[in-house]
């Protein structure tokens, strides 16, 4: 089956048939993926994939589902259907907007980003299998996209395809081409949709015609459907219309591509070094990098063995369950009395290493400058009815890396402090207030956040421990970057690289004897001395990230001695 000749036309009188074939892998991966092709590659109309965070939802829109098309030499009269496209009238054929004929449906609007974070090794991934090699595109596809383009001040309005955007189905040639040109105000409006600054990034505006209640905002889907990058579809303003509002809700599709969604999924993961249905099942093959990977660690963090085991723990973290709004399973995780380094910025080289590793993070130096002037929390912003957002906008499973040894002497501005309090937020609650100018709502993530720091940070974290460098791995820190690199076979990467992911995937759980153990211990200790219910959920995450990470399901005894252990010693470093 070749997906890549079907018609919107076709899809919708087989769309059972082909939604069936599409469950399969094989065939979804026939189809260019959007986030390692460029937009002006593929033909117009072509049905393909792009994997994206949901970062905006715009109001529903009514389109015009099935409409009367005449044929200017016959003057015959043809119903058809404009789901899933922009365009439904060919050459000599205009559309009879009066027509009784015609129906009205609705459509949502989202804007989807391709997922912010994603590292290096990642995309070359993806790149490797899914990059569309230009010879076995359509013969003269991109000279014809030009000459379309050129061609496009000549042609009379009704003699082009016409929209069926019930709104601005007007179509007037030279503003299509006056707005190509002068898009400054529009791509203004594309760079405030992205969180991360210098950051390249891809966007789309996705028309969702089935099951939108299930598309939540900053969730990753893979999105399957008909491209529309044929710019005499983009709609022209009316007079009435509000121009900033219009231009950043129908951008020109040169601009911004519009993709008529027939199908998604959202991801349990996106690793692409593994399939959307399997994880590394070998428990003995688990515990085996496990101990590879600590080989890498414990050297990274000047030969100190505790912090490296909690590093571990933190980079397969994250929320298994939210209760009572407690987010249970968050390991936010303070290193303090990071050392500086001769002629090397320490957390600049482990960050390197980290973004080697996980599929997804960002690093964040904690300056006076980037607190008081990046955007950290998305806004609301009403002159153009569009979601500003802000570095906090990312999605689940982003490690972030806070670079505290940063912070100099001098004052937070009103800005800076605001920033400072939603990071804390997102920290410890795990929520992020957007800001809608009159009121703010919460919205839920789960982002493990990393705090570098000469001392204590003066942010949150569920986990701190004071460093213990080794002075030998200090003075020769270069030459433990070098012994790494060596270290990471390309095959031993890809299994780290697997291993952090499916590691999170385990469906793990606490036996009723395991159970026991652990209530009377807590007992125990409670006598002994003071033991907060704070104490016993940091006991009962490390034990389930040390079951995970050695690849078993379920908690034992082993790893509740062991989960115990590490933190008597943490907090053993604690006292003064």
């Amino acid at each position: 089956m070749d997906f890549s000749k079907i018609t919107p036309i076709e899809w919708v009188e087989n769309e059972e048939r082909y939604l069936h074939l599409l469950e399969d892998q094989t065939y979804r991966n026939r189809l260019p993926l959007m986030n390692v092709n460029e937009w002006d590659h593929i033909d117009n109309s072509t049905l393909v994939r792009f994997r994206g965070m949901i970062q905006d939802m715009h109001s529903p829109e009514y389109y015009l589902e099935k409409v009367e098309v005449v044929n200017e030499s016959t003057n015959e009269r043809t119903l058809r259907t404009s789901r899933y496209c922009d365009v439904v009238a060919g050459e000599k054929e205009y559309i009879n907007f009066n027509s009784d004929n015609n129906s009205t449906a609705e459509r949502q609007t989202y804007v989807v980003i391709s997922v912010p974070g994603i590292n290096e090794w990642a995309f070359i991934e993806d790149e490797k299998h899914f990059k569309v090699n230009l010879g076995h595109l359509s013969s003269g596809n991109i000279s014809k996209k030009r000459n379309h383009q050129d061609s496009m001040d000549e042609e009379d309005a009704k003699d082009s395809v016409n929209s069926t955007h019930v709104v601005n189905h007007k179509k007037v040639c030279n503003e299509n081409s006056a707005r190509r040109n002068e898009p400054v105000r529009a791509a203004k409006g594309v760079s405030s949709t992205f969180p991360l600054p210098d950051e390249s990034f891809k966007i789309c505006h996705l028309k969702v015609y089935n099951k939108q209640e299930e598309l939540k905002l900053n969730n990753v889907y893979e999105f399957i459907g008909f491209l529309s990058v044929d710019a005499l579809t983009d709609p022209i303003p009316e007079k009435d219309d509000n121009s900033m509002e219009f231009e950043t809700l129908h951008p020109p599709s040169s601009l911004v591509p519009r993709i008529h969604c027939v199908s998604f999924r959202k991801l349990k993961h996106h690793n692409p070094l593994l399939t959307y249905e399997s994880s590394m099942e070998d428990g003995g093959k688990l515990d085996a990098i496990r101990k590879e990977l600590m080989l890498l660690l414990k050297p990274l963090l000047l030969g100190d063995e505790l912090a490296a085991e909690y590093l571990l723990l933190h980079l397969i973290s994250e929320i298994y369950l939210r209760r009572n709004f407690m987010p249970l399973g968050k390991f936010s995780l303070n290193f303090s009395n990071i050392p500086k380094l001769d002629c090397l910025d320490y957390v600049e080289e482990f960050y390197k290493i980290i973004s080697n590793i996980v599929h997804k993070s960002y690093y964040l130096p904690m300056t006076l400058e980037n607190l008081n002037n990046l955007s950290f929390v998305p806004k609301k912003d009403y002159e153009s009815n569009c979601l500003i957002s802000g570095v906090l906008q990312l999605s689940d499973n982003t490690h972030v890396v806070l670079d505290e040894t940063k912070l100099s002497s001098g004052k937070l501005d009103a800005a800076g402090v605001n920033n400072v309090k939603a990071i804390s937020s997102a920290i410890k609650n795990q929520k992020v207030a957007y800001d809608f100018n009159y009121y703010s709502i919460e919205y839920e993530c789960d982002i493990p956040f990393l705090i570098l720091s000469e001392g204590k940070s003066m942010l949150y974290s569920d986990v701190h421990i004071p460093i213990r460098p080794d002075s030998t791995c200090i003075n020769t820190f270069r030459e433990i970057l070098q012994a790494a690199d060596h270290f990471l076979k390309p095959s031993l990467l890809e299994d780290i690289r697997k291993y952090l992911t499916s590691v999170r995937l385990t469906q793990y759980e606490i036996s009723e004897n395991v159970e026991g153990l652990v209530q009377n211990e807590f007992v125990k200790m409670r006598q002994q001395g003071a033991v907060s219910p704070d104490d016993l959920h940091e006991l009962l995450v490390t034990a389930r990230l040390l079951s995970i990470s050695q690849g078993k399901t379920s908690l034992d005894e082993n790893c509740w001695r062991k989960a115990c252990n590490l933190q008597q010693e943490r907090k053993s470093r604690l006292i003064k």
